[in-house]
């Protein structure tokens, strides 16, 4: 089955349409993926970087979350996010510890109400609260949850470290893979046989090839 793309700003890597298992009312998450130019303490980047966060749906999958995630892209919020989930009128934004204890209290209400006036402005409004993601197994004390789910708050914490575990969430220098070498040699033709295409040329940095000497 093909992964759904609910964005035209992001690609979804990995998708739960409907609930799985037994966590809270009926949770289930999907992984997107974007590309940002401020680091996870929303500082300037010089090259962009790879962002992967997680969607927290509950029981009526509603997708009206993915319009404030998109607004909330292109004000340049986002690259703090880790989770972020619509529960019950509550839009909760679950950041990484890094970004949520790097600044002043201010910094952080500041982030709050720019936030909040990206769901204030939606057809349906709603509340916002913001918490905090920490993956260090010796910082729990600095994982807050929210209401992203309703349940209890350690099987909660353990579903999201369980999730950052699988994908491992935030932004991340963007590493391309490396092409297959079989891919680039032309395959020896035999008698008879039409030999293969030659393989496409690969262009240099910038985009403009060396002349060809024809």
């Amino acid at each position: 089955m093909a992964v759904p793309q609910y964005s035209n700003l992001f690609t979804c890597l990995h998708d739960e349409p409907e609930p799985v298992g037994a966590l809270g009312r009926g949770t289930h998450y999907s992984i997107f993926r974007c590309v940002e130019w401020l680091d996870v303490a929303r500082r300037p980047l010089q090259v962009p970087q790879i962002h992967d966060f997680a969607v927290v749906w509950d029981e009526d999958h509603d997708t009206r979350v993915v319009e404030a995630i998109e607004r909330i892209y292109m004000a340049g919020l986002l690259s703090p996010v880790q989770f972020i989930g619509e529960r019950k009128g509550f839009l909760t934004v679950i950041v990484a510890a890094r970004f949520y204890f790097y600044g002043s209290e201010e910094q952080l209400q500041a982030y709050r109400r720019a936030i909040e006036a990206i769901a204030d402005d939606l057809d349906d409004p709603w509340t916002v609260e913001i918490g905090s993601f920490d993956r260090q197994p010796g910082s729990p004390h600095q994982t807050f949850p929210e209401a992203i789910i309703s349940d209890n708050e350690h099987r909660v914490r353990l579903y999201l470290a369980n999730i950052d575990s699988l994908w491992s969430l935030g932004t991340r220098a963007y590493r391309p893979s490396p092409t297959a070498p079989h891919l680039l040699m032309p395959a020896a033709s035999s008698p008879g046989v039409m030999p293969n295409s030659p393989a496409p040329r690969i262009f240099p940095p910038g985009g403009v090839l060396p002349p060809t000497g024809d």
